[in-house]
């Protein structure tokens, strides 16, 4: 059976990648898109309360990500024919599997899900940062157990209780901020002198009476301990050894971006990790374009859609070019 072919795969179906997607969908409604991944696993939809949107007073993030798979299914059929003739429609198709392989062909690309195989004149990789697992001593033992790796997605479940959270950043400040609504106490962890968080956030954290942050605590000297289900965590601080009583353990850590599906195409990499682009999110792949954190853009709602809406429109006007060709 021949390979499925598209003009446009876009590799990450969050926010950055549906973006992305509007935007070469209105740059040229002839195109044939197809998104890759779990749109409701994606960064944004754990994220919570988003409240920096222009325009928006505050909206959840999976409800956000709703919105736009919404908008992108009006898309997908608003050009098509009463009765459909050909494989055109829908003209941006939401593919609930991730990509295991990405191919160079020399002038269009393979792309391969575990259950499917595609060929695509242009890619778009908006995977963001995935989470950093198994770094810690008895994290992987007590997972589903009391540890987690989204607040936002089990904080509910530990009502009246005491949590820890692990990490920095706006993911750690936000999160803290979901669980004091519903935990008892709130312990931050996090390994840096700062939380490097928007002061915003941190103004609102340290002002809550049910939170407590802790700075400087070495990552490698954490242990998750309990016997059916968590009971605590150790942790050093100042070089002393100690102990906190919780229920449940939020690991927050991000690691850097996973190319591994694509590692045979040479792509070039920051001294930081992330996929090296030029200013119009080109990477030194001809057709291969990159959005979002995966290229090093800081974790903003606002940035991220801007971001992945300049590569649609940038990926577009390349297929435009390379159909004159």
């Amino acid at each position: 059976m021949d390979n499925e072919t598209c003009d446009l795969a876009i590799i990450g179906s969050g926010l950055t990648g549906l973006s992305a997607a509007i935007a070469a969908y209105c740059k040229n409604p002839d195109l044939i898109i197809k998104t890759f991944g779990i749109s409701y696993d994606s960064n944004t939809a754990k994220k919570g309360d988003i409240e920096n949107i222009p325009g928006v007073d505050t909206i959840i993030g999976v409800d956000y990500i709703q919105k736009l798979t919404e908008q992108i299914d009006k898309f997908s059929s608003e050009f098509a024919p009463e009765q459909p003739t050909d494989n055109h429609f829908p003209v941006i198709e939401l593919i609930n599997e991730n990509v295991i392989a990405l191919n160079n062909l020399g002038s269009d690309f393979e792309i391969k899900t575990p259950d499917q195989s595609f060929v695509s004149k242009a890619v778009i990789i908006s995977t963001g940062i995935p989470e950093l697992k198994g770094t810690i001593k008895g994290e992987d033992e007590f997972v589903h157990k009391g540890v987690s790796h989204c607040a936002v997605c089990d904080g509910a479940l530990f009502r009246g209780r005491k949590a820890a959270i692990i990490g920095n950043g706006n993911i750690v400040a936000r999160g803290t901020l979901f669980l004091r609504k519903y935990c008892r106490k709130i312990t931050v962890l996090c390994h840096t002198e700062t939380l490097e968080c928007d002061m915003r956030y941190l103004k609102k954290l340290t002002t809550s009476s049910n939170i407590q942050i802790k700075y400087k605590i070495p990552i490698n000297s954490l242990e998750v301990f309990g016997s059916l289900v968590v009971q605590g965590i150790k942790y050093k601080e100042l070089q002393d050894e100690k102990e906190l009583s919780v229920d449940a353990i939020f690991v927050e850590l991000k690691d850097k971006p996973n190319i591994v599906y694509a590692e045979d195409l040479n792509l070039e990499i920051t001294v930081d990790g992330h996929i090296k682009t030029d200013e119009k999110n080109a990477t030194n792949v001809s057709g291969l374009f990159v959005a979002g954190t995966a290229r090093g853009e800081k974790d903003y709602v606002p940035i991220l859609m801007g971001d992945g809406y300049k590569a649609g429109v940038y990926a577009a006007e390349y297929l435009e070019m390379k159909g004159k060709n």
